[in-house]
């Protein structure tokens, strides 16, 4: 149930109060408030219940009244079906009797010879069947008259006449509704066993008279060789006196079927049954009910030995005529005694109503009363009491959904020494919902050092989803022991509570770090660095033991990542000054600047193994040590002049490389990539460097070549360097020395200039650089083997014979 409403009303009295107003104001007031919301009071349901007391005897006479009704038209049923019975049983013998008259004809011997003698001797015959006849029909009285029609003679022989056929169906006999063809065709044509037909008129001495008939053909049993056919005549009158018999048959509806379902009879002067009807009476006997033409209807029905079926139909409103009449006045007196109930009703629940009235009024003199009531008295009452414990009951609830966030942000105030630990005592950390077991506290700091095998992209969404697994492991690993609170996004702390500061507690500690440790580096494949302080007693310290787990965390970069560092373990150690003397730094300096990757990393390792591994310095002293060695690769690289985005690519930045070391071993390596780049470019712009100036070199050699002055050192001033360098970058770079290769162009050029004849030996030497020809000669004939005239001659004797 809400209570915000009655907390508001509440509180909006306070106020009417504080204003002055009177009660007797207020009950004026109120007065059509109560008339208002009279529709949802207590007095319309006190009045309900009266008029439901009142309801149940008028239910249980009703429910009497069905079950009367019920029963009476059971008993009508099987009355009417009692005397349907009565009605077959009659029947059932007069056709008996008929069946017995058709054999006693068709074996009579005086009427057999009618179709086993010749036709000149029947005349005597005639006289006998007639005769015959006539004493058979003196026998029965079900049957109203019979007639013989020999189909060979075309003659009708009666227990008074002989005739012909023709008078006798179209003058004696005559049918209302057939011709003498239809008479022919349908009775007195093909083979009949007890064949019937409907009631139809037949006319006797100008007197219409309605009969059933049934015909048999004769002999019995000849279907092939037929002489005649026997035809009786049933008047329905007979029938009909017989279902006069049954109540309620005037004012419903019988049928008789014979044996093939037709309708021989019917008291609703019609001879088809109603929609649905045969299906109804499919079965031998029995009776229920029947829908037909909108109303309901009694049916009963029963079948005889011959086959014949007699229903009855009989509407239901006839049989409960009486019944009706009867419930009309009992409805009538009904309708009276409930209106007087309802008023006496009403006058009780109002005197009944009175005093819970009066409770009301005196609660609504200090309540809220504009908007509308939506509870009756008796809950307006309980909510007025119980107002107070809902508003306290609403904050605490209020104050349970803010709970964890609350407490969070206690916790990360507690750690970071921000709370007011005066205050801390054990109520005002139950309200905020923190409790600790023991006294001795102890903060353990997670931080997540690698987790690319867990999550793909690092997003913000990936690191909530492993902060909230590690707070779930953490909490399930810790229990009621402490709380887990998150700190920054890849860092979390745990405030544990231990019972004291003995060993037993620490191996506790330890191995609750070392069990959660193991869970999350091989389940969910993520490295964590943890700092553990020391163990102190009481609230107040967790702030000292946060600083303490933080410190022992920084020593990540010494003991490296995925490491579990204890305070304990730092806490005596001595801060000392790393090594890296200026003489160091220029000797780095000078290893980079010429591309000496090698001894640039020699140094390095010195340093490291110096200041890190040797000396244990603290991670501050580490960080500042890498950003001083850091400080010498940008000097290099500003004085040489190079792309840092050559080196590292467009997204580069070499200070958040180093920076984002996992540990110390971790930042050194990326120290020492950045040198090797360093070293890497310088080697590269040196051998392009001296590929340019050996090509120079060439040139120079091959452009001055008729020079006679032209000599190492010549050329070594000429470039500005010393003759030991040219000498050496030649040689290197083309594997002869400076002076060969200014013989070898020369030579070239000689050869090319001995070609001409007009040029003598010497012409060709000072050309050539050569200031006489003997010089010439010599180193000529040193190279090329033979003198330049002897290779003149040559090419002459060579040129001759192409011509030849």
């Amino acid at each position: 149930m809400c209570y915000t409403a009655p907390m508001q009303a509440s509180r909006e009295n306070r106020k009417r109060f504080q204003a002055g107003e009177t009660p007797a104001s207020r009950s004026t007031r109120l007065g059509g408030f109560a008339m208002l919301r009279r529709r949802k009071s207590v007095f319309l349901t006190l009045w309900l219940s009266y008029i439901v007391i009142l309801i149940i005897p008028v239910t249980v006479s009703a429910m009497l009244y069905a079950s009367m009704e019920k029963t009476m038209v059971a008993n009508a049923s099987r009355s009417n079906l009692a005397m349907l019975e009565q009605v077959r049983q009659i029947v059932d013998n007069h056709l008996q009797e008929i069946d017995q008259m058709a054999v006693q004809i068709a074996t009579h011997p005086k009427l057999q010879t009618l179709w086993t003698i010749e036709e000149s001797e029947k005349y005597v015959q005639y006289e006998e069947a007639v005769r015959a006849l006539r004493n058979i029909r003196s026998g029965t009285g079900f049957i109203d008259d019979f007639y013989i029609h020999l189909r060979k003679q075309d003659t009708i022989l009666t227990p008074t006449m002989k005739t012909d056929t023709e008078t006798f169906f179209t003058q004696l006999y005559p049918f209302d509704d057939k011709s003498l063809d239809e008479v022919r065709s349908e009775l007195l044509s093909g083979y009949h066993f007890k064949t019937f037909w409907p009631v139809t008129g037949v006319k006797e001495n100008a007197v219409v008279k309605n009969v059933i008939l049934t015909a048999v053909s004769l002999p019995l049993g000849e279907k092939e060789n037929v002489w005649g056919t026997l035809v009786m005549m049933i008047q329905d009158q007979q029938i009909y006196d017989l279902l006069k018999q049954i109540e309620w048959a005037n004012s419903g509806a019988m049928y008789i079927l014979d044996d093939t379902g037709q309708v021989v009879l019917s008291t609703a002067n019609r001879y088809d049954l109603p929609e649905g009807l045969r299906e109804e009476v499919a079965a031998g006997s029995g009776y229920t009910s029947y829908q037909s033409g909108g109303k309901a209807n009694l049916l009963s029905y029963t079948t005889g030995q011959s086959g014949w079926k007699y229903v009855s139909l009989v509407p239901k409103d006839v049989v409960l005529e009486r019944i009706n009449e009867l419930k009309t006045w009992a409805l009538t007196l009904l309708g009276l005694v409930v209106v007087a109930g309802a008023v006496a009703a009403y006058w009780m629940a109002y005197r009944s109503y009175s005093p819970i009235r009066d409770i009301v009024y005196t609660f609504l003199n200090g309540k809220n009363t504009d908007g509308p009531m939506k509870v009756n008295e008796y809950e307006f009452i309980k909510t007025s009491i119980a107002e107070t414990m809902a508003e306290g009951k609403e904050l605490k609830e209020k104050l349970e959904g803010h709970l964890p966030v609350v407490r969070a942000y206690f916790l990360s105030r507690l750690l970071k020494g921000q709370a007011d630990t005066v205050s801390l005592e054990a109520p005002a950390l139950q309200f905020m919902g923190v409790r600790f077991p023991h006294e001795h506290m102890c903060v353990v700091i997670l931080e997540v050092d690698e987790s690319s095998e867990f999550v793909r992209d690092g997003s913000e969404r990936d690191w909530a989803l492993i902060r909230f697994i590690l707070f779930n492991l953490s909490t399930e690993l810790i229990g009621e022991r402490g709380y887990v609170t998150e700190t920054e996004r890849n860092r979390l702390a745990i405030l544990l509570s231990v019972p004291d500061s003995g060993e037993g507690a620490k191996r506790e500690r330890d191995g609750l770090i070392e069990q959660l440790k193991r869970v999350v580096e091989e389940r969910f494949r993520m490295k964590l660095s943890v700092g553990v302080s020391s163990i102190r007693f009481g609230v107040p310290e967790i702030g000292r033991c946060y600083g303490e787990a933080l410190n022992a965390l920084d020593y990540r970069i010494i003991h490296g990542a995925s490491s579990v560092i204890h305070f304990e373990q730092i806490g005596d150690m001595e801060h000392v000054y790393y090594h890296y003397p200026i003489e160091t730094e220029a000797q780095l300096i000078n290893y980079m600047k010429s591309g000496e990757y090698e001894e640039a990393v020699r140094l390095l390792d010195e340093l490291y193994e110096r200041n890190v591994a040797k000396h244990g310095i603290t991670p501050e002293m580490s960080k500042t040590l890498f950003f001083d060695l850091l400080s010498t690769m940008l000097k290099v690289m500003n004085a040489l002049k190079l792309d840092e985005k050559q080196l590292y690519g467009e997204a580069s930045d070499p200070v958040k490389q180093i920076a984002n070391g996992k540990s110390a071993e971790d930042m050194m390596n990326r120290i020492k990539e950045l040198c090797g780049a360093i070293c890497q470019s310088v080697r590269g712009a040196r051998t392009d460097q001296t590929g340019r100036l050996n090509e120079r070199l060439k040139r120079f050699i091959e452009e001055n070549c008729s020079d006679n002055a032209l000599s190492l050192t010549s050329i070594a001033d000429h470039f500005g360097m010393t003759p030991q360098y040219v000498s050496g970058l030649f040689k290197k770079q083309n594997g002869v020395n400076v002076t060969d290769y200014m013989v070898e162009v020369r030579i070239r050029e000689a050869k090319r200039l001995l070609a001409d004849p007009g040029l003598t030996v010497l012409q060709v030497a000072q050309q050539v650089g050569y200031a006489t020809d003997i010089g010439f000669i010599r180193v000529f004939k040193k190279v090329e083997g033979i003198t330049p005239g002897k290779y003149r001659e040559t090419l002459l004797q060579a040129g001759e014979m192409k011509d030849g």
